[in-house]
């Protein structure tokens, strides 16, 4: 294809993912309350009353939420353009059918993300943000719905981004970007990043929250690694028969 196909092709792509985020963001309209009472449930015996401070602030936490349920909801649609997208320059059946794959496992580990901050780490972090706010102030702790609807969905969408760890140490190993040896190397060093990622993921002061976030984080560098191992041989493989091609 040439430059210009891979364009139009990009665009019509780009084209459907808005489409299908419209859709389900417009469903979602719909389910407003309900969406809004599962996102402050985290913050039920935290947090008695949320504030509106403006008139026109219902309008836009509406469509926030409506917004962010559509992407969130539209998910699926939009690996699967992905994969059309890139399908046409993989070169057989094979390549295609381990792309499906890859982009199934990294939408699986999206949503084990999501799941993870909503019931592990999203209670313990609003629990010590808002009782270091009563630290701060004399009388009681007022939050606006809006700031707590951004500050949930922008956790969740982190969790699952995060859990992408293995996939992306996959694919920059494909593209030659990193190594396994590199990984296993640098072991130290990201264990001590990671940890301070958590930290500041998860301000709280209580070890046993930094630990329950910090040791999946963990875990997923270690199966990034071993990611990052069948890559590696993989390409030595292909080299491999390249080179026994080349020899007859």
């Amino acid at each position: 294809m040439s430059v210009i196909s891979h364009l139009e092709e990009l665009r019509r792509r780009l084209f459907f993912c808005l489409v299908c985020i419209f859709v389900f963001s417009s469903l979602s309209l719909l389910f407003t309350e309900q969406i809004l009472s599962f996102l402050k449930a985290p913050s039920k015996d935290l947090i008695k009353t949320f504030l509106i401070l403006k008139p026109i602030e219902s309008v836009s936490i509406y469509i926030k939420t409506a917004l962010f349920s559509g992407l969130f909801f539209s998910a699926p649609f939009v690996f699967f353009q992905i994969f059309k997208f890139i399908s046409p320059a993989l070169e057989n059946g094979a390549n295609k059918n381990f792309a499906l794959k890859a982009l199934f496992i990294s939408f699986v580990l999206f949503l084990a993300g999501i799941v993870f901050i909503y019931f592990a780490v999203l209670p313990r972090a609003l629990s010590f943000l808002i009782s270091l706010s009563y630290g701060l102030s004399d009388s009681s702790v007022s939050i606006t719905l809006s700031s707590y609807i951004s500050f949930v969905v922008s956790l969740l969408f982190c969790g699952g981004l995060i859990f992408q760890i293995p996939v992306m140490s996959f694919f920059l190993t494909k593209a030659g970007v990193l190594t396994p040896s590199f990984l296993t190397s640098k072991r130290k060093e990201a264990y001590f990043a990671l940890i301070v990622f958590a930290a500041i993921i998860t301000p709280t002061t209580d070890v046993f929250s930094l630990t329950l976030f910090a040791v999946p984080i963990i875990i997923l560098y270690e199966i990034g690694a071993v990611f990052s191992k069948a890559a590696y041989k993989s390409q030595i493989k292909q080299i491999g028969e390249i080179y026994e091609k080349q020899r007859e």
